[in-house]
């Protein structure tokens, strides 16, 4: 089946393709694509097909949304993602896996929720789930995928809306029209509220694939044969991981791909990887202390505005000759950073802007940071071949290399407390917090889906009692009735 799209024309992808093709020729990005994502683009209409359909056959914002999807690939690593990458535990568990086909012949990623646990890393568990997906698509050519989510014998224990919320962000940001179902097994009562707050979620294109099912119509989207046993169906498969078949061939090469072996933006780790609390006697550490090259403003931080989530570098050379830098970070998939690389010359200035991207927060405990390298340069402009020589085999840690390391945070990321407040419980405090704190539409739903579960405990609570008055009204009745002589058929003698 599929979500219902419009229909692309040739013209409409080659003029997809024309865009990328151009915008990759005259603004290429610091850290190049993957050669298979360019072959992608460049040899095959499917992938861009997938973009238009998503769009309603928007170019721009197919363009858009192709461009962030290749940034994302080549700093998350999904084309060369394996299995010796991932947790082992997560992997090997079976609570996701790829198994079967449904009635359209589409691959089913099956989540068993009742193996999940609150307590497991989100980042390594989407990190699965990506592998899958990539694994899928590279032995079936970009092929649609249904999400098959198993509720049988799921409590409230071990549903984790935030889990569903990153697939399903991950899906919709990521992996335009790759969803044929979307199909929700035996779903307790309990947990209806839930899954009003991820289809809140869906696109509404991907509601109409949304479909809540049990073992009576299952049938009506998985074939009894390739229906797992526990479903009711006549497959006795049981999970056991098997490592991916190695591909001998060789990595492609798309034709005008371009300098696709610039220096790359990697995902960078600083030395000290406990979790840091800042405070003002630790702030030198993060900083390189003797500034030869480059002042920044501000030093210690990359300030994110709360309304707009964006955030300006100001780098000034103060070196007697051109000095050339590249900027990284410890979460690449979160930001977006124009430029990454550049040459200033002397006592010249240059402003970096970076973005949050919408799908994500900063981390908390300060742990996204930036580190902006520096070193003297003989000139060129952003992106030349003269830059990426330079930081080709550069080791951050070579002695002419300038480090200033610097700490994610928002600007007013606390709300102040209003002057006149005698103490944390005056009413004046009180509202004044409420009203700092904003209320998304997500947000709302999760109350309403807690008070829903707290009201469902209450009612469940007074049947038991209703239960048990009748009971105790049936024992009395029946009590009573025992005293009348065994020879009054209907009623017992009145007592004088």
């Amino acid at each position: 089946m599929g979500i219902k799209v419009k229909e692309t024309t040739p013209e409409q992808i080659e003029e997809l393709r024309e865009k990328f093709n151009n915008k990759y020729a005259s603004s290429p990005p610091a850290a190049p694509f993957h050669p298979t994502d360019i072959d992608r683009i460049r040899n095959d209409h499917l992938w861009l097909q997938r973009f238009l359909e998503m769009h309603d056959l928007d170019i721009e914002a197919s363009f858009n949304k192709l461009w962030d999807t290749c940034v994302w690939r080549q700093s998350y690593g999904a084309n060369d993602l394996n299995e010796s990458q991932l947790n082992q535990e997560y992997l090997k568990e079976g609570s996701v896996f790829v198994h079967s086909t449904d009635v359209d012949g589409k691959p089913l990623l099956i989540f068993r929720v009742k193996l999940h646990s609150k307590s497991k890393n989100l980042d390594e568990l989407i990190r699965v789930v990506v592998y899958w997906v990539e694994r899928t698509q590279r032995e079936q050519h970009l092929t649609q995928l249904t999400i098959f989510f198993d509720m049988a014998g799921t409590g409230l224990a071990t549903m984790d809306l935030d889990f569903v919320k990153r697939i399903v962000e991950t899906f919709k940001q990521y992996y335009p029209n790759t969803l044929n179902y979307i199909l929700v097994y035996e779903l307790a009562w309990v947990l209806n509220a839930a899954f009003k707050v991820i289809k809140a979620l869906l696109p509404p294109k991907a509601v109409e694939i949304l479909k809540m099912i049990s073992k009576k119509d299952i049938s009506q989207y998985i074939t009894k044969d390739n229906s797992l046993a526990s479903w009711g169906g006549e497959d006795n498969y049981e999970f056991s991981f098997v490592p991916e078949a190695k591909q001998v061939s060789p990595k492609p090469v798309a034709a005008n791909a371009g300098d696709d072996e610039q220096f790359a933006d990697k995902k960078v780790t600083f030395a000290n990887t406990a979790p840091l609390v800042l405070k003002e006697s630790n702030i030198n550490e993060m900083h390189t202390p003797s500034e030869g090259m480059l002042n920044i403003d501000p030093k210690e931080f990359v300030n994110f505005n709360a309304k707009n989530a964006e955030a300006t570098l100001n780098l000034k050379s103060i070196a007697k000759s051109a000095v050339t830098y590249k900027i990284q970070t410890t979460s690449p998939e979160k930001f977006r950073v124009r430029p990454r690389c550049g040459i200033i010359q002397p006592n010249q200035s240059a402003s970096i802007n970076i973005w949050l991207k919408s799908e994500h927060k900063l981390s908390e405990e300060s742990k996204d940071k930036f580190l902006v390298m520096a070193m003297v340069a003989s000139g060129g402009e952003c992106g030349g071949s003269d830059v990426a020589e330079m930081w080709r085999n550069k080791s951050p840690t070579a002695v002419d290399v300038e480090q200033h390391r610097l700490v994610c945070r928002f600007e007013e990321s606390k709300p102040k407390a209003p002057p006149d407040c005698p103490s944390k419980t005056s009413k004046s405090c009180v509202d004044s917090k409420k009203s700092a704190i904003g209320h998304d539409p997500a947000s709302a739903m999760e109350r309403q889906l807690a008070f829903t579960q707290n009201l469902q405990y209450v009612t469940l609570a007074l049947l038991l009692l209703l239960f048990a008055g009748f009971g105790f009204l049936m024992y009395q009745q029946m009590g009573h009735s025992s005293t009348c002589p065994k020879s009054t058929a209907y009623s017992c003698a009145r007592r004088k």
